[in-house]
């Protein structure tokens, strides 16, 4: 098995590597997402990043955030990168390469790459949890990623934790990214005190210094994600279950009480090989090239 590209697109950045068949960075690129976004110039920027690194490589597997048709490879739209729409990756990048391109949903690909690189890689099956600007899903069995229809699957962060409750991004209320994410927990301390909070690492000093209204949001937050991986873990009956991503940056905080009412209400007999815990800080880059990996072993 030869080396593998992988690209990471961010709303700020597109980071693209080159990767062994062990999970070893060999090169990388990284370009600034242009301000002015449109198909054309973005898939300029794309290209030129991907080019220098293309004559030591096999396959391109690409990751980035829905909404997307991964059959297609086509980015519907983005709510972080709002100038593109129906941009046509895979087959642009396949055109200019003449090599195999995968192109998945940005969670999918960390499943993957935690899976085939992570703590957990020798499991039979991996539920992957990412915890960050919202909360996303992933699920690996065998080896083989489900990436449901047209790569939209495990959406845990848009299953109702809170009937009739906040707002969430897509525009239905209640769901667990309202609660638990970066973007739930700013918005909940916003309500509830008028106080406008910059980011994430600024809430979690709040709660290490014992801020009354954090804990108390994190503790809600908390359960809230621990029953919609309860629901999933009945569904999946995975053999691990991986939290990655910013906010398992603080773990500590949250992580005992999370494991703890995950594994004080799914059913008995799923505990007993169940594992639970924060992956590594695996990037987003080699999670997209484990799609030209995983394609090859399939």
């Amino acid at each position: 098995m030869g080396n593998a590209i992988g690209v990471d697109i961010g709303g700020g950045s597109i980071k693209v590597s080159l990767f062994d068949k062990k999970g070893d960075e060999l090169r990388s690129q990284i370009s600034p997402t242009p301000e002015h976004l449109d198909n054309q110039s973005f898939l300029k920027n794309l290209k030129d990043t991907i080019r220098p690194l293309i004559p030591d490589a096999i396959g391109i597997g690409v990751g980035s955030p829905g909404p997307l048709d991964n059959e297609r490879g086509v980015m519907i739209s983005s709510a972080n990168m709002q100038g593109l729409k129906n941009l046509p990756i895979k087959e642009e990048l396949k055109k200019e390469f003449s090599l195999p391109v995968w192109y998945e949903n940005d969670a999918n690909c960390a499943a993957l790459g935690e899976a085939y690189f992570g703590s957990y890689k020798n499991t039979e099956s991996q539920l992957i949890v990412t915890l960050g600007t919202g909360v996303g899903g992933g699920f690996v069995n065998r080896g083989i990623l489900y990436s449901g229809y047209l790569g939209n699957g495990i959406e845990i962060g848009h299953t109702t934790s809170v009937i009739g409750g906040a707002l969430c991004g897509c525009g239905v209320k209640g769901c667990v990214e309202s609660y638990f994410s970066t973007r739930g927990f700013l918005n909940r301390y916003a309500e509830k005190s008028n106080q406008t909070l910059g980011n994430a690492e600024e809430f979690f000093q709040l709660v290490r210094k014992k801020d009354s209204l954090a804990l108390e949001i994190l503790h809600f937050g908390t359960l809230a994600l621990a029953h919609a991986v309860r629901g999933a873990i009945h569904l999946l009956n995975p053999e691990a279950v991986v939290f990655v991503g910013g906010i398992t940056k603080s773990y500590d905080l949250y992580g005992k009480l999370l494991e703890s009412e995950i594994r004080t209400t799914i059913f008995p007999v799923l505990n007993d090989r169940l594992k639970i815990g924060a992956g590594g800080s695996l990037s987003g880059a080699l999670g997209a090239a484990s799609l030209v990996f995983s394609k090859e072993k399939v």
